[in-house]
Parts: C-alpha cells; sequence; structure tokens
C-alpha cells in the first residue's frame, strides 16, 4: 500500500447501501449530556429522563357538562314526553369541593370540571333539562341517563407515582402540555448538539462576493446556509466555519476551528479531483475512515469518519458530496438523523407517505434514488411530480420540493399512476387546502 497517499485515495470505495450507511452513521452517535430547563425553554428538546406524574388527574370523578348530577336509578325512563322531577339541593363548581353527598330523589347544580358529588353516578346535560324554569328548586329530567354518562373518572389521565413521558420524547407543544399537567418545575433535556458546517472549494462566492457570480468568475455558495439553516431547524445550534479555499493551510485551519463542536459537516472535496485537499488534510490530522461512497442518487461520493482530539471524544465528520442537490439530500438522509439522535430524539427518521407517482420516476437499478418532488392532490389521494429539473447542480427544485419520492435499488423506474413512498420535507407552513377537515360546522 503507497502510504504517501491518503486512505481515500489507496482503500476501495465501500459503495454501502442507504440502509446500511444510515445504520453505521446513527450507531456512532449517542446523546449529550442531560441539563436541566424551565419548560418555556424545553420546547423541541428531547427529555433526557423519564417523567412520571406528581399528582392523580383528575383527581376525582369530575363532570363532562354543564348540568345536574343525579343517581341515574332516580331518572330510569325519563324522557321529554315523561320528565321526572328532582329536588335540587345545591351546586358544584370547577375548582371547588365535592360539596354535599347527593340523596335519593334529589339533584345538583354542576358544571363542567366539577367533582361530582358522593352518591351521583350520571350528569345530565342542561339542555335535557327545564333548567329549573317551571319552579325554582326542582328541575325536570328529560332524558335517562346510564350509570356513568357524562362522568370523567378520576386518575383517567394519570396516577401519581406512573411515568408519563419516556427520555427521548420529542417535547413537542402537545408533549408539553403533558409536562405541565406533570407539575416538574424543572425538565431534564439533553443538550442540543453543536454542528460545525464547512464549504470547500476555490470557485465558491459567499453573498458579499456575488459581483463575482454575476461576472461569471465564481458559484453561489448555496450548502453552508442551506446546511445551516437545517441544522438549526432540528434545534442544534449551527456554526457557520465559511468556505475553505483550496489552500491546505485554509482548509486545516477551518477544520481545527470546529474541534469544540459535536459534530463537523463537511460540503465539497468528495470526489479525487487533485484540487480535492479536504481528504488530505483531514488524514494528516490523523482522521480515521468509516466508509466512502454508498449506492445513492444524488450523493453517492458520501463518506463517515472519526477526527481524533486530544483530551476530547473523537469528532465525527460527515463528508457531504459538493453539489447543492447531493449535499442537500444528503444531509436529510444521513445528518439529520444523526443530529437528532445526538440530541436525545428517539424519532429521528422523516414521516413517509405513499403517493401516486405523476409521471415517471427514472432510476438507475444499482442505486436508490431519491427525486425531489411536489406533492399535490387531495391529502387521502396525494400525487408525486417533480418539482423541477433534477441536476445534482441545480438549486430550484430545493425549494420547490415537499418531498423526496424513493426509488429503490433494483427498479430502473417507476411508472406514473404506479405507488411511490415520499419522504416528506415537513419543516414549512403546510397545505394550502383545508378541506380534509370537512365542512360540518360543528
Amino acid at each position: 500500500m503507497d502510504l504517501r497517499r491518503p486512505d481515500f485515495e489507496v482503500r476501495e470505495a465501500d459503495w454501502l447501501s442507504v440502509r446500511a450507511a444510515l445504520d453505521r452513521v446513527l450507531a456512532a452517535a449517542r446523546p449529550l449530556a442531560v441539563e436541566h430547563v424551565p419548560i418555556d425553554r424545553a420546547l423541541g428538546r428531547a427529555l433526557g429522563a423519564p417523567l412520571s406524574a406528581r399528582a392523580t388527574l383528575p383527581p376525582w370523578d369530575n363532570s363532562a357538562m354543564d348540568g345536574y348530577a343525579v343517581r341515574s336509578g332516580d331518572v330510569t325512563g325519563a324522557n321529554r314526553e315523561m320528565p321526572i322531577r328532582l329536588i335540587v339541593t345545591g351546586g358544584v363548581r370547577a375548582g371547588g369541593s365535592r360539596g354535599q353527598d347527593l340523596e335519593a330523589g334529589h339533584a345538583i347544580r354542576i358544571m363542567t370540571g366539577a367533582p361530582v358529588p358522593g352518591g351521583a353516578d350520571a350528569v345530565v346535560p342542561v339542555e335535557e333539562t327545564d333548567s329549573e324554569s317551571g319552579t325554582p328548586g326542582i328541575v325536570e329530567i328529560r332524558s335517562a341517563p346510564d350509570p356513568g354518562r357524562h362522568v370523567r373518572p378520576g386518575g383517567q389521565d394519570m396516577i401519581a407515582g406512573r411515568e408519563v413521558l419516556r427520555a427521548g420524547t420529542t417535547l413537542t407543544p402537545g408533549a408539553l402540555a403533558v409536562v405541565a399537567a406533570l407539575g416538574h418545575p424543572t425538565l431534564p433535556v439533553v443538550r442540543p448538539p453543536r454542528v460545525a458546517i464547512l464549504s470547500t472549494g476555490d470557485e465558491l462566492r459567499s453573498i458579499e462576493d456575488f459581483a463575482d457570480v454575476v461576472e461569471g468568475r465564481g458559484i453561489p455558495e448555496v450548502n453552508g446556509p442551506a446546511l445551516l439553516a437545517a441544522t438549526r431547524s432540528v434545534g442544534a445550534e449551527g456554526v457557520a466555519l465559511g468556505i475553505a479555499r483550496d489552500d491546505e493551510a485554509d482548509v486545516r485551519r477551518a477544520i481545527e476551528s470546529a474541534t469544540e463542536a459535536d459534530l463537523l459537516v463537511t460540503s465539497g472535496g468528495a470526489s479525487m479531483g487533485e484540487a480535492d485537499l479536504l481528504k488530505r488534510v483531514l488524514e494528516t490530522m490523523g482522521f480515521r475512515l468509516d466508509f466512502w461512497r454508498v449506492r445513492i442518487r444524488p450523493g453517492s461520493p458520501f463518506s463517515f469518519g472519526w477526527l481524533p482530539r486530544e483530551g476530547m471524544d473523537d469528532l465525527p465528520v460527515l463528508g457531504l458530496p459538493g453539489n447543492p442537490a447531493s449535499a442537500f439530500v444528503t444531509f436529510q438522509i444521513f445528518a439529520r438523523p444523526m443530529i437528532l439522535r445526538l440530541a436525545g430524539h428517539d424519532r429521528v427518521h422523516r414521516r413517509v407517505i405513499v403517493a401516486t407517482a405523476g409521471e415517471d420516476l427514472q432510476s438507475t437499478p444499482r442505486l436508490t434514488h431519491f427525486h425531489r418532488v411536489g406533492v399535490g392532490g387531495p391529502p387521502e389521494a396525494p400525487v408525486a411530480r417533480l418539482a423541477g429539473h433534477q441536476g445534482s447542480g441545480l438549486v430550484q427544485s430545493l425549494g420547490a420540493a415537499d418531498g423526496l419520492a424513493i426509488v429503490p435499488e433494483g427498479l430502473s423506474v417507476v411508472r406514473g399512476g404506479e405507488a411511490v413512498e415520499v419522504m416528506l420535507l415537513d419543516d414549512g407552513p403546510g397545505i394550502s387546502d383545508a378541506a380534509h377537515f370537512g365542512t360540518g360546522s360543528g
């Protein structure tokens, strides 16, 4: 073996399947340290430890309706034509005590959420009574509830001391509603990963140097902003390292500035060109390559490995191709799940739906192909169509894509009209047609 040449160049490409590569990446990701934060700083974070209920909720049987608490046996057979009259002996409100027990032949006014008095086993909604309009203190019951009707049992939601949320739960607004009910003043959450983003290449121009693009002396640097945004969209701390020029010292300086990160994501320098110095510099720094090349389109020259750090754990490094579509797709498939796993989330993959292909989706049988597609049609029968030209160096389709249509290995085409799986890129505001909510007035 020629020891003067870096491992990337002397070892044969691994050509892993997408699943094998993803498994290798995720196996290397361990959740970071746990810290405690108040509930108003926990949105989007992952629980670092299970949370149990501090109280039983509801703490007692309570009413699901405004109405009258009754003994169901007292109103058997009641209806509008033949109501049963009961003596009203008081009332209870939400937040109050259960008050007196209910005696036979009596009813007690009750509000939604109020504790059901002892002796009562059902609630009759106020609209199924005369609301004492005939004789104050006497209510006509016009329906016959079964035992338990409109009564929410105590402990139906949670029991004190029992685990409610597991470690790894993503703290969505709904999950934070649960947290508020649990009564914990601070939450154990996993520290957000610090992800360094580095782009490489003499041809790249930042927005400040866009005049060079206009004059044909460079191309826009789109990977850095896109990958930084994608990193921050999952709650991680994104650190922009800027552009490293095709100069060994500049590449090394950029990499060394990432040594405090939890993950380094690079784009460019993924091929074997003479100017692709990234791999050479990494290997002079002791980089250990795990694998290089995946059977994926776009983005096959993807790599993963480890950079040693003195006194610290080795730094994981994901090497993404430089073409914008390739970098975007490989970030979604590999980097995003790894970042979420480092952040402690147990659900790290994007949602996949089955849609109808709106046109032929071509592929190469030895690769898994991810087409950028728009998703339209009714929600119950989505249709996926190409979001624009699919060249790996093109950008517009990234902004137009609702998802990535997956053509698996072994297929050369998914025909229009056939079913296709689509990984949704659901970071946007949603869909424009809300017809799936129905037209009923409720």
